[in-house]
């Protein structure tokens, strides 16, 4: 028993040991701004070369092949002049998603490398959105930054559906972003006038912006308006006036997510679908069901931050808890918005995950890291964080770059086929994993079209 004791004790003087060189070290980088911005440096550096590259790896699924074609038509895309047409067509005939898709097909016209490229700067400036709706106009936190990071790539529930996957990123990364982007005012806003000319520019800039961001995503774009409505009740909380831009972009979000919700093709989907007391019913259950098991992990993480903000404040407690309240139930509505969805499918968790990630952000940015208990808790986490982090990357790029090597096996195998004059190809249906995108039902027909013969895909035993 002694030796075990002996051992314990000098294993933990030993890590205590290790602790106190670390934060000596961290404080003479803190002192230093030179270090600092070399830090910084890195650390965005290294966030973009692991996003390039597994971008680089995911190939074309699914959803893809058909918007490499005008919506409803046998034509490849080959201008924007084809993509306004294949938007106008599918807001007719699926969907209101027009400003997603039209972002999707884009990126599909661009060469592979450069839509990669653009895919991993707009994963930058989400996770840079989150960081800065979280600071507001505060100084900078590079711990901040680094647990954004890491909060999005372990909470979202499929990060290959909504980051890498093009059509999905579209979809849920750049709908996002443009949220986000579109929000920030509203945060930064501290009570401040603007000239008669400003409040034009602004003013009708935020209307158009707004009109763009409402049309976005169902579930996130109605959280987005919750959530100005929500930073006006704040503003008058503050006695601060609210601003005539804040309301023309009110308005511009509500007309833009009025054109999303009103969409024909939403309508044609929906068909003469019943919706009665027991279908919410079910939908309410299926929603909480939903959040719950894949954003579990999370809610428990808010739950203990908003517990170390409770014992630990920094600086006005309960004005950034107001702060963090806002997103926290936009996040909550964003779920149950789902109601009105037949399905609920994990991406659609995105914009949810993002509202909870600030909102618990706020509270975190705001603990009283005088504390030692709270740095030892910071660098701990950090450090668990990033040894998790190089492990699970390596399982993502294991997992994508096999469906890579079944997808140039497979281009290998049509084009054989093709040259024996050979009608059909069958294969093995993908079903994806967290980091991949799966193959749809409608996949074969896709496929078909785009590699011009007869594609099955039969199912695994």
């Amino acid at each position: 028993m002694n030796i075990q004791s002996n051992t314990f004790e000098r294993t933990l003087t030993s890590l205590k040991g290790m602790y106190m060189k670390t934060e000596h070290v961290i404080d003479r980088i803190s002192d230093s701004k030179l270090k600092k911005s070399f830090l910084w440096t890195l650390t965005v550096l290294f966030c973009l070369s692991a996003l390039l590259f597994l971008n680089i790896l995911t190939p074309l699924i699914s959803d893809d092949f058909a918007y490499l074609f005008i919506y409803g038509e046998n034509i490849r895309v080959a201008s924007v002049g084809d993509i306004v047409q294949s938007q106008i067509n599918h807001y007719y005939q699926w969907g209101g998603r027009s400003v997603a898709h039209f972002i999707a097909q884009a990126l599909l016209l661009l060469p592979a490398y450069f839509a990669d490229v653009l895919n991993t700067l707009v994963y930058l400036g989400y996770a840079l959105l989150i960081y800065f709706h979280v600071t507001g106009r505060g100084k900078g936190s590079l711990s901040l930054f680094i647990f954004i990071n890491l909060a999005i790539w372990f909470m979202q529930p499929v990060f290959g559906d909504t980051v890498l996957w093009l059509t999905g990123s579209a979809n849920y990364l750049w709908c996002t972003f443009i949220i986000l982007l579109f929000l920030l005012p509203y945060r930064f806003y501290k009570g401040g006038e603007l000239n008669v000319a400003g409040k034009i520019l602004v003013s009708a800039g935020l209307f158009l912006f707004g009109i763009i961001a409402g049309w976005t995503n169902e579930n996130t774009a109605g959280a987005m308006i919750l959530i100005i409505v929500f930073f006006f009740i704040y503003y008058r909380s503050r006695k601060w006036k609210i601003p005539v831009w804040a309301v023309w972009g009110l308005l511009g979000g509500i007309i833009g997510y009025v054109v999303l919700i009103l969409a024909p093709g939403n309508f044609e989907r929906a068909g003469e679908s019943a919706f009665g007391f027991s279908v919410i019913a079910y939908r309410l259950f299926n929603c909480t069901l939903t959040f719950f098991f894949y954003s579990g992990t999370l809610i428990l993480s808010c739950l203990l931050i908003y517990i170390l903000y409770y014992r630990f404040p920094g600086g006005e407690r309960n004005d950034k808890l107001k702060l963090s309240i806002i997103y926290s139930i936009a996040a909550i509505a964003a779920v149950y918005a789902m109601l009105f969805s037949p399905t609920f499918p994990r991406r659609a968790l995105f914009g949810v995950v993002t509202f909870l990630i600030v909102g618990a952000g706020i509270l975190y940015y705001n603990l009283d890291f005088s504390q030692k208990f709270l740095r030892q808790l910071r660098l701990s986490a950090i450090t668990i964080g990033f040894i998790s982090f190089i492990f699970t990357f390596y399982l993502a790029a294991k997992d994508i770059n096999a469906f890579r090597n079944i997808t140039e096996e497979r281009e290998i195998k049509i084009e054989e086929a093709k040259r024996k004059g050979v009608t059909s190809c069958e294969f093995e249906r993908y079903e994806g994993s967290t980091y991949i995108h799966g193959e749809d039902p409608f996949s074969e027909e896709l496929m078909t079209r785009h590699y011009g013969i007869k594609i099955f895909l039969k199912g695994r035993d």
